[in-house]
């Protein structure tokens, strides 16, 4: 029996196996070169050194070249496994080369020269953007072949058309990551054709990178152009499953207005990421909770700082809508990162809740004591103490329900790290000790868990710095004054 004769699914699994094995013996590494600065009379030698792993659809191509070879079959199963997934990177520009054979599989050879060559050459940084775009264009089966594309480093006019021109000729794309810049050079017919309406099969996943560009490059007279796609009713986002928008830039940003106006069609978002961004309040966030309330399943809400624990205030909301209760109302939310104006017991008041695993929620304020009298309000500690005993009773209750689900809660609020579910307070208490003259706590722990979050503490002069002290011990110290949980 001829092994083309095979069931596809088996035939499949086998030349799977073949390429993992390909994988594992051949090279999976790339070199530099290295020169040491000198003074000027003198030459300094290159140094070679790995400089690091294949990208992995660079590996993919390569570890099917041999199985691309055999036959047609063949061909189109290597074609279809090497270009699932294609990432476009922007060349640096200007860089030594090391005289490397195009073949990896010489690099063994490369190794026992002990001289290493190398030229410094200058290459267009967009020509694999390009390349990437008329071979797209040519090739139609290829394009076809693609899942997944990934753009990094391509945040002006022109490379925003060129990224263009290369995803509408992919027609089974499910997955795209482009740059942000595109929310503003792209009209609103080439967004419907980049989100797939029409298609059979319309882009699932979206994510929008942004970073802060060059003086020379927000002055471009076609770079500051905005086309406003996002006003048109033809921009329809109701397909897509999963939304991420990553990194901070000051040039014409993602705000408020543009998640408006996206919430208006994505009705059916199973995940949200929204990370490493300040120029987005609570205000736009919840308007796509709210207009996916009925499929969320994963919500990350994190607008670090460049301080790393410390988050940029998420604004206060605009209507007088609880948030904890919009929140408690999702029914399909499992998975919550979120940074909220304030928060309360109502967060956590409903049993019926589909959270499992890591739950996390920054709050500068409680619910209803935005604006308190003094910095130890009885009644805000009281509301403290709710908070925590409702959410500690939530993880009590998925922990004995019928289909137990384990929910580790951990809350970020007056500058420590609550862990409910263990009763357990993390911050840094030295000033209080000081002022409770060794009094208060009476009994604490060194924390392992420090301003970065679980990860330890974000610069190394600050290490020991957090303990743990008991949650009632806390409260405690909150009632004599030793402790404030309110700027």
């Amino acid at each position: 029996m001829n092994i083309n004769e095979f069931p596809y699914e088996i035939l499949s699994n086998i030349l799977e196996q073949a390429a993992k094995l390909n994988e594992r013996d051949g090279v999976t590494y790339t070199f530099g070169l290295s020169q040491a600065p000198q003074p000027l009379p003198y030459i300094s030698t290159l140094q070679r050194y790995v400089r690091g792993p294949v990208p992995p659809d660079m590996l993919s191509w390569d570890v099917t070249a041999a199985i691309r070879n055999v036959c047609w079959k063949w061909h189109e199963w290597a074609l279809g496994y090497a270009m699932k997934d294609v990432y476009i990177r922007r060349w640096k520009g200007s860089e030594r080369w090391a005289e490397l054979s195009l073949k990896r599989e010489s690099y063994n050879i490369y190794e026992l020269i002990e001289k290493p060559s190398g030229v410094a050459v200058y290459r267009d940084p967009y020509r694999s953007l390009r390349s990437t775009a008329e071979l797209l264009a040519k090739y139609p089966n290829a394009a076809a072949k693609i899942r997944r594309l990934w753009f990094n480093g391509f945040f002006i006019a022109e490379t925003d058309s060129h990224i263009f021109s290369a995803v509408r000729n992919c027609p089974n794309l499910t997955s795209l990551s482009i740059p942000w810049t595109m929310l503003r050079h792209l009209d609103a017919r080439s967004w419907s054709q980049l989100l797939g309406n029409g298609r059979t099969k319309a882009l699932k996943t979206l994510e929008l990178l942004a970073v802060d560009v060059t003086e020379q490059q927000a002055k471009g007279p076609n770079n500051t152009l905005d086309l406003q796609p996002l006003r048109s009713n033809a921009v329809d986002f109701s397909r897509l499953k999963r939304l991420k928008i990553f990194g901070n830039t000051t040039f014409m940003p993602i705000n408020d207005d543009d998640l408006f106006a996206i919430a208006k069609t994505a009705t059916r978002l199973e995940e949200f990421h929204l990370t490493c961004l300040s120029t987005i309040t609570i205000d736009g966030v919840m308007a796509i909770v709210k207009a996916s309330q009925s499929s969320l399943r994963v919500l990350e809400h994190s607008p670090r700082s460049n301080d790393g624990f410390w988050h940029p205030h998420p604004g206060m909301p605009s209507s007088n809508e609880h948030l904890c209760e919009v929140l408690a109302a999702c029914p399909k939310l499992e998975t919550v990162s979120l940074s909220i104006p304030s928060m309360c017991a109502t967060l956590f008041a409903n049993p019926a809740v589909n959270w499992s695993g890591d739950f996390q929620v920054r709050a500068t304020t409680l619910c209803g004591h935005e604006n308190p009298r003094h910095s130890n309000d009885p009644n805000a500690t009281q509301t403290l103490a709710e908070l925590l005993e409702q959410s500690r009773q939530l993880v009590r209750t998925h922990k004995h329900a019928y289909i137990p689900k384990d929910l580790y809660i951990e809350l970020f609020f007056a500058d420590c790290i609550f862990e409910p579910g263990y009763s357990a307070v993390h911050g840094d208490f030295q000033l209080a000790q000081f002022s409770s003259e060794g009094i208060w706590p009476s009994n604490s722990q060194p924390s392992r868990k420090g301003p970065y979050g679980s990860t330890g503490l974000y610069g190394k002069d600050d290490e020991g710095l957090f303990e743990r002290v008991d949650e009632q011990d806390f409260l405690d110290g909150i009632r004599k004054r030793f402790v404030s949980i309110v700027g």
